[in-house]
């Protein structure tokens, strides 16, 4: 079981209708960043221009990220690296399979 509250699935990267629902979960999250932006900006004229007399808010953004499960170290080896050099992390084009999370992303 998973520890992550981000953790979303893992899909196969053969499968195409895996990867399609991956465009979908991106798709569904960038709706969501567009209208939380599209919200920031109309409490901000509301509350600039004396409609509102609550501040506005800055409303979370979301990002996508992949990270790729497999072999390692015989992609490693494929790529004429130390057998060790992906033992943090796959690169996506050698993934078998894929872990899809969301995080809320930082806000500097």
């Amino acid at each position: 079981m998973r520890t992550s509250d981000s953790y979303i699935g893992t899909y196969w990267t053969d499968c195409a209708g895996d990867m399609l629902e991956i465009k979908k979960i991106r798709e569904v999250v960038k709706v969501i960043n567009k209208h939380n932006k599209k919200k920031e900006k109309m409490a901000l004229y509301r509350f600039e221009n004396g409609y509102s007399k609550q501040p506005p808010v800055q409303l979370p953004r979301m990002r996508v990220e992949l990270k790729g499960r497999g072999p390692r170290k015989e992609a490693a080896i494929k790529d004429g690296t130390y057998y060790h050099a992906y033992d943090q992390s796959l690169p996506l084009r050698h993934a078998k399979k894929v872990d899809v999370y969301i995080y809320e992303r930082n806000q500097y």
